[in-house]
């Protein structure tokens, strides 16, 4: 087994999230905890009650701007600061400075933990929280097959960027994750090209769909939402390249419902809305499809039930493949060993990338006061990370 994979497994023993949360206490080191753009009072006492029945020494609130500082003042106990505290009072002067800033699991607000890190402070996300003890769990039950997917990877810094996801969504630390530098999707030497058929299962907006088309793909995209279909068939336009299915993807033909939650739409048999599933298996066949060179899922934890249904696809043409393999925690392996069962003569690659929000989820208030801060509009995150495959 590689040096650096035992390593990160004897870290994890020491470095889990709940292992430092004990640490924290013992030491009773100065944590603080970070309000952005969705403040809401009751759940900020919430959230400070939980870290103080926790034994952590919480020495501040931090909220965006001052009239934050002056509302929530009113409910809570301990020192509440805003973001530009940290400029007026400078680094040795500032009178409550937390060692490590805890961060509620709100999209929008990751977007300030590049500040927090500027400043030399480290960010805890809350991911699993409550579910540490389990998810290590399995983790370490699965051991073999995580090794197996590591040791399958063709380039180091694939290596490097899984071994890094696993350790950050122990540690719940953002600076354990490596983000790649290229837009999510577009690894070079796993795209399609010219002339190629492209799948684009889960096409939301048509950005994607768009960008593999501007390639000089003929591209067919899928999307289970009406909502998004609408909306990306406003975006696609009649461009020839793309054929767009209100159809989401998954292991056979039916009709299911699903939950409607704009990019984070899901299958749902609870779910408030109704759609049409199909494999592409079924699919291929019926358009009599050639070929299919490339494949991009992002179906919100579908994708192995996707890959299932693309069996004989995959299979017969082996084709290039970019798959979210963060909806799950077994996504982590169970996506390549299925795919390598399939063609063992399979290459992979990983990468993690942050959500650039550039085109939504920010309004134009929200966007100033990222730049005013000196922040761009890529999110980090604990998701979105890629297996690639050709």
């Amino acid at each position: 087994m590689s040096a650096e994979f035992v390593k990160l497994i004897s870290d994890l023993h020491s470095e889990r999230f709940n292992v430092h949360l004990e640490q924290l206490v013992t030491h009773q080191t100065p944590v603080g905890i970070f309000f952005g753009f969705e403040l809401k009072p009751s759940d900020a006492v919430e959230n400070i009650q939980t870290m103080f029945r926790a034994g952590l020494n919480v020495t501040c609130a931090i909220v965006l701007a001052d009239r934050q500082a002056d509302v929530l003042r009113n409910f809570v106990d301990v020192p509440v600061v805003a973001l530009e505290d940290f400029e007026r009072f400078g680094e040795e002067n500032f009178p409550v400075k937390p060692q490590e800033v805890f961060l509620v699991e709100l999209l929008r607000d990751r977007a300030f933990t590049p500040y927090f890190l500027r400043h030399g402070i480290e960010v805890i996300t809350m991911l699993y929280s409550n579910r540490q003890h389990e998810y290590f769990s399995l983790v370490m039950k699965h051991l073999p097959e995580l090794y197996a997917v590591h040791e399958s990877f063709i380039d180091d810094e694939s290596k490097k960027s899984f071994r890094a996801v696993i350790r950050g969504r122990l540690t719940g630390r953002v600076s354990d994750y490596r983000f790649a530098p290229e837009p999510q999707y577009f690894l070079d030497g796993f795209l399609p090209t010219a002339g190629d058929i492209a799948i684009d299962g889960g096409a939301y907006d048509g950005a994607t769909a768009l960008n593999f088309a501007n390639l000089g793909a003929k591209v067919f995209a899928f999307e289970m939402d009406a909502n998004n279909y609408r909306n990306c068939l406003a975006r696609i336009g009649q461009n020839p390249n793309i054929t767009l299915e209100n159809f989401g993807l998954s292991d056979k033909e039916y009709e299911e419902n699903y939950s409607s939650y704009g990019m984070s739409s899901y299958k749902d048999s609870s779910g408030n809305m109704r759609g049409k599933f199909i494999d592409l298996d079924t699919y291929v066949a019926r358009k009599n499809l050639p070929r299919v060179d490339y494949i991009k899922l992002d179906i919100e934890g579908a994708e192995l039930d996707m890959l299932h249904g693309a069996a004989k696809t995959i299979t017969r043409c082996k084709p290039k493949m970019a798959v979210s393999a963060y909806h799950k925690p077994k996504d982590l392996w169970t996506l390549a060993t299925y795919i390598k069962s399939l063609r063992p003569d399979y290459e992979f690659a990983f990468r993690h990338y942050r959500i650039d929000c550039t085109d939504y989820l920010l309004d134009d208030d929200q966007r100033a006061i990222l730049k005013y801060f000196g922040l761009d509009w890529l999110m980090v995150n604990s998701g979105e990370f890629v297996l690639y495959c050709r």
